[in-house]
C-alpha cells in the first residue's frame, strides 16, 4: 500500500540500540530496520545518532537506504554534547570549539547524503536566558555560511521542559525568535508538533507564528488526558488530517519524520503504531 504522507522511521530516538521498529524487523540492526521501513513503503530513515557510527558504517547504512529508495532524514547534531551549552558559548574559544564540531557533523552529513541537522542547546544556569538565546542566534548566523556551503540547514528545535527539563530553547516562541535573530537562509526551524503540543500551545497556531521559517518537521502526539508523552500519531489529541493538510499548503514538501516509541508493547504495539498512521495517511491524504 503507498502512502499519501512522506513518512519516515527512526533508528533509535533515545539511543541508537532502539529503533522504531525493533520487534518488527528482523532485528535491531541498522540494515534490517531499513529493509523493514523499505517494505513498508515509508519515504525515508532517521538515523538520529549518525555521527556516532564510525565513518565507514555510516556511508554503508546510507548506501544501503539509498538502494531501498529511502531519503536521509535529519540527524542530532554533537550527540554526545547536545545538552550542553554549546550553541550559546559567548567567547571565541567557545565558538571555535563549536565550528570543530560543526565540521564533524558536516562530515558525517557529507558521507551520508544527510541535508538536516538538529540543533538544541542545554541552559547555562549561570548566565541570564534572554543572553544566551543572543549568543545562539549569533553563533548560528556565524555557522551558517559553513553550513549553506554544504548543502546542510540547521535546524533550531524547541524541546518541551515536560519532556527535556533544563534546556535552553524551551518555548517555541524563544525558537521563532532565535531562527528569526540568526537571518541566514541555512538556519531553519524544526516543526516538531510533538513538543509543541506538550508544552499547551496549538499546532496549527503555532504554524501561522512560524510562517517561512520551517526546514523539517518532527511528529509525535500526545495523550489526550494532558499527561506528557509522545505516543503513536493518531492515539491521542492533535488533529493529524487538518494540521498535515495545513503544513503542506504553507509550500512544506519535505518529509514528515516520526519522533516516539510504539504506545503499546512489542510487537502488537508495533503493528497498532502502523495502523494507526494508515487511518492518519488515508484522512490526510
Amino acid at each position: 500500500m503507498s502512502w499519501a504522507v512522506p513518512w519516515t522511521a527512526h533508528l533509535g530516538l533515545r539511543g541508537p540500540d532502539a529503533p522504531l521498529f525493533r520487534h518488527s524487523a528482523r532485528s535491531a540492526d541498522p540494515f534490517d530496520q531499513i529493509d523493514f521501513i523499505a517494505d513498508l513503503g515509508l519515504a525515508g530513515v532517521q538515523d538520529n545518532y549518525a555521527a556516532l557510527r564510525p565513518a565507514d558504517e555510516q556511508e554503508r547504512v546510507a548506501a544501503h537506504a539509498a538502494r531501498r529508495g529511502l531519503r536521509l532524514a535529519s540527524f542530532v547534531h554533537d550527540p554526545l554534547g547536545w545538552d550542553q551549552p554549546r550553541w550559546s558559548a559567548p567567547d571565541e574559544d567557545g565558538r571555535a570549539a563549536l565550528l570543530a564540531e560543526l565540521d564533524r557533523s558536516l562530515a558525517t552529513a557529507r558521507r551520508i547524503g544527510g541535508h538536516t541537522l538538529i540543533c538544541v542547546a542545554g541552559l547555562d544556569p549561570a548566565r541570564p536566558r534572554a543572553a544566551q538565546l543572543a549568543a545562539m542566534a549569533e553563533n548560528l548566523r556565524r555557522a551558517g555560511d559553513r553550513a549553506g556551503a554544504a548543502g546542510v540547514r540547521l535546524c533550531v528545535e524547541m524541546t518541551s521542559a515536560r519532556w527535556l527539563p533544563s534546556m535552553l530553547v524551551d518555548r517555541f516562541d524563544d525558537a521563532v525568535a532565535v531562527v528569526r535573530a540568526a537571518g541566514h537562509p541555512a538556519v531553519r526551524l524544526m516543526f516538531d508538533v510533538g513538543h509543541i503540543a506538550l508544552d499547551g500551545i496549538d499546532p496549527l497556531s503555532a504554524l501561522a507564528a512560524a510562517e517561512g521559517l520551517i526546514g523539517a518537521v518532527q511528529v509525535a502526539d500526545v495523550p489526550a488526558d494532558g499527561s506528557a508523552g509522545r505516543i503513536d500519531i493518531g492515539a491521542g489529541r492533535i488533529d493529524w488530517p487538518a494540521l498535515i493538510r495545513a503544513i503542506r499548503a504553507t509550500g512544506y514538501d519535505g518529509l514528515f519524520e516520526i519522533e516516539h516509541e510504539a504506545l503499546g508493547e512489542g510487537l502488537a504495539g508495533e503493528q497498532a503504531l502502523i495502523e494507526r498512521l494508515r487511518a492518519v495517511d488515508r484522512a490526510a491524504g
